[in-house]
């Protein structure tokens, strides 16, 4: 995958396919340890020893409609190749935390990509899981959840025209916002 924005939807879209509720999406850039740490945690059905085992090995998948599942595989190889590691927990009946650490400046680190359209998609397509988004660089942060919205809102639905394009505007300028404040 060439952008990471990617490799967050690929992951999301596990755990919302393992039956997740509540998803949470953290990204942390640390500039002074020149770290990109991306965390996905999801309170689905877990991944099972079977696969579990062999997670990082693109023929290993839990998907009957395919024999290969290249997603994780791709993540974790980013990671190595960027001075990084993947480190994946999982219970089952509890949830899965992903966390994919790398060289915030290194060179072959893929560009984080269209990230507001990844999460706004993630908002919109999928109203009935709450979904939890930070992205924090050094000590500043901002978050935005699909739950608070949903409070706010009542019965008007995230995919509105004007409900999105809020949200996409919202994203984007606290995103460029953090990285302005350098």
């Amino acid at each position: 995958m060439k952008e990471l924005s990617y490799h967050i939807l690929d992951i999301a879209n596990n755990s919302i396919r393992a039956k997740a509720s509540h998803l949470i999406i953290n990204i942390h850039e640390n500039r002074e340890k020149n770290e990109l740490k991306i965390i996905i945690s999801d309170n689905g059905n877990g991944i099972p020893p079977d696969i579990y085992k062999d997670i990082k090995n693109p023929f290993t998948t839990s998907r009957t409609t395919r024999k290969v599942g290249l997603g994780i595989p791709l993540l974790n190889d980013t990671c190595l190749n960027c001075n990084g590691h993947l480190n994946i927990d999982t219970e089952l009946g509890k949830g899965t935390r992903l966390e994919a650490l790398m060289e915030l400046t290194h060179i072959d680190r893929p560009p984080m990509g269209n990230l507001v359209s990844t999460i706004l998609t993630l908002f919109v397509s999928h109203e009935d899981i709450n979904i939890d988004f930070t992205y924090q660089v050094d000590e500043t942060s901002f978050s935005l959840s699909t739950q608070m919205l949903k409070e706010i809102l009542g019965d008007i639905s995230l995919n509105t025209p004007e409900i999105s394009q809020w949200i996409r505007e919202y994203l984007m300028d606290n995103i460029t916002a953090l990285h302005d404040s350098e």
